[in-house]
């Protein structure tokens, strides 16, 4: 199972590999995210991948289009609602 590391708590939560991050969160509440619209486009989940973006699934264009719209950079922000996990991945949450 996939384990998602909490750089600034040293948490570390497992979840099931291929699972979106909002469906985890769903399952397991404690996991460190915050969610607004859940589609995308609030830009409320933005989270800082630390190491393993290699490990979440492919951005679309509308996630990407959300973070620039944030000024967020792509990488390391991913928003969580948009992505699956595949591999362990540090966050800062």
């Amino acid at each position: 199972m996939p384990k998602i590391k909490d750089k600034n708590t040293d948490m570390v939560y497992s979840v099931k590999e291929g699972i979106e991050i909002l469906q985890a969160y769903r399952i397991n509440p404690s996991l460190p995210f915050k969610f607004g619209c859940c589609n995308g486009q609030c830009g409320t989940c933005a989270i800082k991948v630390v190491e393993g973006n290699e490990n979440l699934s492919k951005p679309t264009k509308e996630e990407k289009s959300t973070l620039e719209a944030k000024k967020l950079s792509f990488p390391p922000h991913r928003l969580a609602c948009q992505c699956a996990i595949m591999g362990d991945i540090t966050i800062e949450s």
